[in-house]
């Protein structure tokens, strides 16, 4: 009867060790994913191959966009966003450049799933840090989700399949869909920013509330590697590195987050934009009229150097994203190859002020751009 009982006494201490163990997950925590095939980078890797390590930090990037802006409220449909606010704020993963629809830890330290991929766990990592030092909690990306949400159609229609949201772990939020096997909402469950729940819940220096539903224009507060550290309420708005960013030795992030300063001047206009690149008054301009891409850089900065111009391959190659006009090849009309010739044809006389811009600048990619048919004399 003793030994009896002590088999008992042993074995309800063992069960309740057990149940006082934290969940194991039978899933691997994945450092990195990838809609497609297997990520390049292994677990531990140091930088990205695109990134130069020793890159020098400090100076200032002075950069323009168009239009202008009422609010610093990163997630609100309502109003005009200012630019650059992604600065200010992580997010779960973060893109690779030179992979296709592929991701690595930032704030988590990866992601797991089963194999019917019905559910996302994302770990983040203990060391990650709002910018008062406060850490930052599964309580944050909750928060941050369901405001997106709501405040967000885009969002609302973007993660539509993802019906649940909960805090599972210390540092685990699991996401539960409403389909299984869809490999893509693990991946871009790493997109969407994630939030300060305890700021935004918080008063602000007027004593307020502060309200995530509204637009605001005072400086927010995040985790990423800048903080705004000086605007003109739409005109002008600048960025400063923190040097307490707590990511900036991450592998992720080695090599980037360079400057010093980051500043943005709103114009309301293209054109007068452009005469102010040609005046110096900003660093950085992404040509998307071939027409000025053929006649307009003959100013000065760019004979002396001042200026350098650089052809790079088109972005949305790297996304996967073809944009072209694309003839239904199954009827009848459209498999004589005369008939998609007199389709360009008929689409340059429409518009025969950009054809003839496209060829002086070398390019026919009216009905090519986007495509490995860009710039090519293939007929299509």
């Amino acid at each position: 009867m003793g030994l009896a009982r002590m088999r008992v006494g042993i074995l309800l201490s063992c069960l309740a060790f057990i149940i006082g163990q934290p969940a194991q997950s039978a899933e691997p925590l994945r450092h990195g994913v990838a809609l497609s095939g297997e990520v390049k980078y292994p677990a531990g890797f140091p930088h990205f191959d695109y990134v130069n390590p020793a890159a020098p930090k400090g100076g200032t990037l002075k950069l323009a966009a168009t239009g202008t802006y009422d609010t610093f409220n990163p997630i609100l449909e309502k109003g005009e966003a200012a630019p650059g606010l992604g600065l200010v704020f992580d997010t779960l993963m973060k893109d690779a450049d030179d992979e296709i629809s592929t991701s690595y830890g930032l704030l988590a330290e990866g992601v797991s799933y089963p194999e019917d991929v019905s559910s996302a766990t994302f770990r983040l990592r203990a060391e990650a840090k709002w910018a008062d030092g406060k850490a930052v909690r599964p309580e944050d990306v909750i928060f941050s989700f369901e405001k997106s949400k709501e405040l967000t159609p885009l969002y609302m229609s973007y993660y539509r399949h993802v019906v649940a949201v909960e805090k599972t772990g210390e540092r685990d939020v699991t996401f539960r869909f409403d389909e299984k096997n869809n490999h893509e909402l693990p991946m871009i469950l790493g997109q969407f920013l994630i939030l300060p729940r305890h700021w935004w819940e918080g008063t602000g220096p007027d004593g307020k509330p502060r309200d995530i539903n509204r637009t605001t224009l005072e400086p927010v507060m995040g985790s990423g590697p800048y903080r705004i550290a000086d605007f003109k309420a739409g005109a002008t708005i600048r960025y400063e590195l923190r040097d307490d960013y707590w990511g900036k030795g991450l592998n992720v992030n080695v090599g980037q987050n360079n400057f010093a300063t980051i500043g943005y001047t709103m114009f309301g206009d293209l054109d007068v934009q452009f005469e102010a690149f040609r005046s110096g008054n900003f660093d950085y301009w992404m040509e998307t009229k071939a027409a000025r891409w053929a006649t307009a850089y003959d100013f000065p900065a760019v004979k002396d150097g001042r200026v350098k111009r650089e052809e790079l391959p088109n972005p949305y190659r790297a996304t996967g994203i073809m944009q072209a006009l694309v003839p239904n090849m199954r009827r009848e009309m459209f498999k004589d190859q005369r008939v998609r010739e007199a389709l360009n044809y008929a689409r340059f006389r429409a518009e025969p002020h950009c054809v003839l811009r496209r060829l002086q600048a070398g390019r026919q990619f009216l009905l090519r751009y986007g495509t490995r048919l860009e710039g090519s004399s293939a007929r299509p």
